[in-house]
């Protein structure tokens, strides 16, 4: 059997389980997506279409910006009065501060 003799036995046998609309079902798609091309936004609603989007966004980016500095805050035990830096290199202690 060759590749189109087995493609055409194929589309034989998926025929009857393809979606034929009967003319009530296909009057309805029709005017639905008539109905979608004409529609057209109004100003507000194409607003409010990329404005929520892009809010949910902003606070979404703010509340991790807040998360972190909160983070950030909690773990940072250096004061004023001691900032000084250590550093340990070949065995040595080396301290810099004020």
């Amino acid at each position: 059997m060759n590749d189109d003799q087995f493609f055409e036995r194929l589309r034989g046998d998926a025929a009857p389980l393809r979606y034929e609309p009967d003319a009530f079902a296909l009057a309805r798609l029709r005017a639905r997506v008539r109905e979608r091309i004409l529609l057209r936004p109004t100003v507000a609603q194409l607003l409010a279409a990329w404005f929520r989007p892009l809010a949910a966004t902003l606070g979404a980016i703010g509340l991790a910006a807040a998360i972190g500095v909160a983070a950030i805050d909690a773990n940072d035990t250096d004061t004023f009065g001691d900032s000084g830096v250590t550093i340990v290199m070949a065995g040595d202690t080396y301290s810099v501060g004020q």
